[in-house]
């Protein structure tokens, strides 16, 4: 049982939630049906941040952190408690704080041995919780460890083992042979590990390490004779392709469940479509449909209409349009005047919008309204909007607005706030009309009264999105000091916000340097306010987020747009180097910053350090590829090409040209533009030699 003496800290004068949170978590020690008392705790932290009392929240969130360090580690229950104090301080924008918590959790389950669940469900969330951040270094240490822990695993260990409320950050957890999926009121799901070698293979992937990759893969194959379908979608993502076609044909084809073949033909044409292979795609879905007309398990009759309706699509993609009709008026004829026809109709209506033919879906749809007066308000509404999509898409806008607006009139009106529930957004909107409507004195005391309500608003993030806008229209209108003193008040607002909830502080530093880059007068502000965001980030997100690389992007980009060259050039490199830090210099994020600094140096006219780079960067493109995310490595050669022409080396970029057009072409016909740009690199070629030819004629 734990120690339930009280516990003294920063805020020890809010007596009543410490004390009830030290009953609560001591009556969990012991075996009870009561309910999670950190529900309790999760109540009273969101009726208090609602109510605007955010240092009592504050109070809440601290007193659960002290007393989960009190929460037994040999619990079943460890994992949760931890997942839900967390995610306290992930509801704050406290980052940072919520991977300490889990790190401390971390620290105290390996107390209980290497692989036992408690401790491999902190290594997982840990990295899970760095990826979503984008440091991938930290996130591919945990995940490995994670993996190596379940790998030493005892084999078919009891479901349940960890019991949590909700997915811990938004994850699965994963022992042994079995991944362990966590529901609504502690519930366990178990399936294949395979799953978590698959998230470690993308993470792989990102970081540009195709060999560890590999590595995984041999993991996979291994687990993979039970778990097919997790197999064949690592072959799609990852390759080969063969693989996991042969693999969905497998299991579709020894099905001896009717419902499982047709599942099975169906996801192997779903694989065909994403591969453009239609032909494929076609001749599968047609298997799938004969399976499930075969059978009536599982409602699988109900899913025939929906298949046929795939197959259309497959031979609309294929150039069978003629094909794709008949089966589109079949479906109509069987759906006239049942459940599904008004669905049905719209869909064949975008359908003709698609292939060429609006002005035959807008009559279809509009006959259709017309011969059913007595339509309930949602089906016309479903009918009005689909006439608003396909008008748009013939460029008649105008009237696209009248068939939308049309529908909005029968949406029922949205329920009206709760009696004395403050709300801004309404307030702000006006303020932004009368902003644009040149109406500055109105737009500035609207905006000032929503900013003055919003900390006892129920959508006070509606401030975070709006003032700044208005303040943008306000200095555009020749009015600084008003945009000014907006924001200054949306900066005391966030900064009161901030003990319970980081975000708004963030947004306003934010917004308020990219309002400063805007304005000629103050570009000497600019520096130390995107400084000022550093550092909000910082304490939020922790000193090794990538959430730090923005600040960065920001800063170059000023300089970039300010000619700052010299400024620019250090603010690059700087950005590289924390780049590599956070994921390595083969990574997807290292090879988008890498581009950034050859534009710079494009720029500058620097070409030779420019073309150093984008070299660089086709041999990242490379190891970045995936069978279906390849297009890196045609336009990265197309962009040296470029910058080889330029330099007055067509022999070369004329190669690469043609090796990108080429890149273009597999497994999909090449983009126009490749093309476009390899015959313009030709043209400038012809040109220099026409040119060295007339200075010879001299």
């Amino acid at each position: 049982m734990w120690n339930s003496t009280g516990c003294p800290g920063v805020y020890h004068t809010m007596l009543r939630v410490p004390l009830f949170l030290i009953c609560s978590f001591a009556a969990l020690a012991q075996p009870s049906p009561r309910p999670d008392p950190l529900d309790s705790v999760n109540q009273t932290f969101w009726q208090a941040r609602n109510s605007g009392r955010f240092e009592e929240a504050a109070a809440v969130r601290e007193q659960a952190r002290a007393l989960l360090a009190r929460a037994p580690v040999n619990s079943p229950r460890f994992a949760g408690w931890v997942q839900q104090v967390a995610q306290l301080y992930q509801s704050s924008s406290l980052n940072g704080q919520a991977r300490a918590i889990l790190q401390e959790a971390l620290a105290r389950a390996g107390t209980l041995g290497d692989s036992h669940p408690s401790r491999i469900a902190m290594l997982d969330a840990l990295g899970e919780a760095w990826r979503q951040d984008g440091n991938l270094l930290k996130a591919v240490g945990y995940l490995e460890q994670a993996a190596a822990a379940q790998a030493a695993a005892p084999a078919g260990a009891p479901p349940g083992a960890v019991a949590v409320a909700q997915p811990l950050m938004g994850r699965v957890m994963v022992s042994g042979e079995r991944t362990v999926r966590f529901g609504t009121g502690g519930a366990v799901y178990v399936g294949s590990a395979i799953d978590a070698y698959i998230r470690l293979a993308d993470l792989y992937q990102q970081l540009g390490r195709p060999d560890a990759v590999a590595a995984i893969a041999v993991k996979i194959r291994t687990l993979g004779s039970n778990d097919e379908a997790a197999l064949a979608r690592f072959y799609e993502q990852h390759g080969p392709l063969e693989e996991a076609a042969a693999i969905y044909r497998k299991v579709a084809e020894q099905s001896a469940d009717a419902p499982a073949k047709a599942n099975g033909w169906q996801s192997l044409a779903n694989f065909y479509a994403r591969q453009e292979q239609y032909p494929d795609a076609i001749a599968a879905i047609q298997q799938a449909i004969l399976a499930a007309q075969s059978t009536d398990k599982n409602g699988m009759g109900s899913q025939v209409p929906w298949m046929r309706q795939n197959l259309a699509g497959y031979l609309h993609q294929a150039g069978q349009l003629d094909q794709a009709d008949q089966i589109y008026q079949q479906l109509l004829q069987e759906s006239r005047g049942g459940p599904q026809e008004n669905q049905m109709l719209t869909m064949y209506a975008q359908y003709l919008a698609n292939s060429q033919r609006a002005a035959q879906g807008e009559s279809l749809l509009k006959d259709y309204l017309a011969g059913h007066p007595n339509l309930d308000p949602q089906q016309k509404t479903n009918a009005l909007f689909q006439l608003a999509n396909v008008v748009r898409g013939t460029g008649d806008s105008q009237r696209a607005e009248e068939y939308q607006k049309a529908a909005q009139a029968l949406q029922p009106h949205p329920t009206p706030p709760p009696t004395g529930q403050i709300l801004i957004a309404e307030e702000l909107r006006k303020a932004q009309t009368a902003a644009s409507q040149h109406r500055l004195d109105d737009a500035y005391g609207l905006a000032l009264r929503a900013i003055d309500a919003a900390p006892q608003a129920a959508d006070r993030q509606q401030a975070d999105w709006l003032v700044p806008q208005i303040a943008n229209l306000l200095a555009v209108n020749k009015e600084p000091a008003k945009a000014e003193h907006l924001f200054q008040r949306q900066f005391a607002l966030a900064q009161n916000l901030s003990a319970d909830n980081m975000q708004p502080l963030i947004a306003v530093t934010q917004n308020y340097a990219r309002f400063l880059m805007n304005q000629p007068d103050r570009l000497g502000e600019v520096p130390a306010a995107i400084e000022q965001y550093r550092r909000v980030l910082a304490e939020a997100n922790g000193p090794d987020s990538a959430s730090l690389a923005e600040p960065l992007r920001m800063k170059l980009d000023f300089e970039r747009s300010h000619s700052l060259w010299e400024r620019a050039d250090a603010s690059a490199r700087e950005l590289l180097e924390l780049q590599e830090s956070l994921s390595g210099n083969t990574s997807d994020p290292y090879f988008g910053d890498l581009q950034t600094a050859a534009r710079v140096y494009e720029a500058a006219g620097d070409s030779v350090r420019a073309l150093a780079l984008l070299r660089k960067a086709v041999t990242i493109a490379d190891l970045l590829a995936t069978p279906n995310n390849d297009w890196r490595r045609s336009t990265t050669r197309m962009d040296v090409a470029y910058a080889l022409a330029r330099l007055g080396q067509f022999d070369e970029a004329e190669t690469l040209g043609g090796e990108a057009v080429a890149l273009g072409r597999t497994p999909r016909p090449p983009r126009p533009s490749l093309a476009q740009q390899l015959e313009q690199i030709r043209r400038m070629k012809q040109a220099a030699a026409t040119a060295r030819a007339n200075r010879v004629d001299q």
